[in-house]
């Protein structure tokens, strides 16, 4: 009896024991995938956590590293052609920026007070005038004498606006302090950077497999001949743009002319999309107040007749020389830039969107495309050679073809 119950108690178990090994197997399996994955949860939201925090340190390491980029071509000609050391060139490079942007803040800065005093004191003169034409003109009258008055007395009003938002002037120049440490601070990032350029490519590359290192290099190199390359080919139409309007601003003699066309030139080649209209928009604004409509009309044929020279023969023999984007590819990424980092992204857009499609051109394959309507290309258009009118008969077989007289070697006799 005892055996019996042995014998069923061991044939009971049997199958429990098994059944018992595979489930607990799995039930530690669940365990740790489940402390994995809530270790893999809280490893993210601390790097998240982490990188909310040092959003600014990130971003201005990310504009450095584009700087210093675009400075490269200059350090490595002044290092290579002139023997200067990269610290030196670097450091030159970056005071001659600083100095020039303090200096063209400066000259704007006198423009706008100038202006505004101006338009403050002259603001009624403009509103007879202005009733004077509608009134000549239209039998309208576009300002009542109430709001003469009151834009007479705008000086006043002006003064108490400024007394009533003290607090909101302090906050502006402690913004401008704080735009002050943040140009510092990108600026030490990029000369390190650069000065250090050769260290810190190794330093990175001796993480990276042999065989993945010539990639690295290839697109470090044409990411600096692309961001180099537009950033000189927007300086020289800058200046090209720059001068023409000093000239113009000089002849109908506008006042502050230099300050006046770095501007203009700068916004017109540097801001994609829309920097022709807001370059051209101040010297219009400033020639309209100062010398009237004449010299308003003359500087906006100055601004239409370069931009068409500029579109049609600058642009083509400097630019592309350097970025071959599609019109359609360019546009698009410099709103993707704007979108991701405002004015700053948008102007970085374009050479990085070069840098990425020499890369893929580079090292993807290619394909031979069927030919189809569709795919087909036409090439430019050439007419056909004009027959003259009323041409000899006996000149006709000229048409067919007539065969070329015999040269002899012997010369004449």
């Amino acid at each position: 009896m005892d055996e019996r119950a042995l014998e069923v108690d061991g044939v009971g178990e049997g199958p429990t024991g098994g059944d018992d090994a595979p489930s607990a197997r799995t039930t530690e399996l669940i365990r740790q995938s489940i402390r994995y994955a809530i270790v893999a949860v809280l490893v993210t939201l601390a790097a998240l956590w982490v990188l909310g925090k040092q959003r600014n340190l990130i971003d201005y390491l990310i504009l450095s590293a584009l700087l210093a980029l675009s400075l490269e071509p200059a350090v490595i000609w002044l290092h290579e052609k002139r023997g200067w050391r990269r610290g030196s060139a670097t450091g030159l490079l970056l005071v001659a920026v600083f100095v020039g942007l303090v200096l063209l803040g400066i000259g704007m800065g006198a423009v706008v007070a100038r202006e505004a005093n101006q338009i403050v004191d002259q603001l009624p003169a403009y509103i007879d005038k202005l009733n004077a034409y509608t009134r000549d003109h239209f039998d309208l009258t576009v300002f009542s004498a109430s709001q003469r008055a009151a834009a007479a007395d705008a000086g006043t009003h002006l003064n108490e606006f400024l007394k009533d938002h003290q607090d909101d002037i302090l906050g502006g120049i402690a913004s401008g302090v704080s735009a002050i440490f943040t140009v510092f601070t990108i600026g030490l990032f990029t000369f390190y950077l650069t000065a250090q350029g050769p260290q810190v490519r190794r330093a990175l590359l001796s993480r990276v497999r042999p065989e993945r290192q010539g990639r690295i290099l290839f697109a470090w190199e044409v990411a600096i001949k692309k961001m180099g390359g537009y950033l000189y080919s927007r300086l020289l139409l800058s200046a090209i743009n720059g001068a023409l309007m000093y000239i113009t601003l000089k002849i109908v003699g506008v006042p502050y002319a230099l300050p006046l066309a770095i501007v203009s030139g700068l916004i017109a080649e540097f801001i994609p999309i829309v920097g022709t209209y807001l370059g051209g928009a101040l010297p219009l604004v400033v020639a309209l107040a100062e010398q009237g409509p004449t010299a308003t009309i003359v500087v906006l044929v100055e601004i239409v007749i370069y931009q068409q020279v500029e579109n049609y023969y600058l642009s083509p023999r400097i630019a592309s020389k350097t970025i071959e984007l599609n019109p359609g590819v360019a546009f698009g990424a410099a709103m993707a830039g704007g979108a991701f980092g405002g004015f700053v992204g948008a102007f970085f857009a374009l050479p990085i969107a070069a840098t990425i499609q020499t890369f893929l051109s580079t090292y993807s394959t290619s394909y031979e495309v069927a030919d189809s309507a569709l795919t087909r290309i036409d090439g430019p258009r050439v007419d056909p050679p004009k027959t003259r009118r009323g041409r000899p008969r006996g000149r006709a077989s000229d048409a067919e073809g007539t065969p070329e007289p015999e040269s002899h070697s012997d010369g004449p006799g």
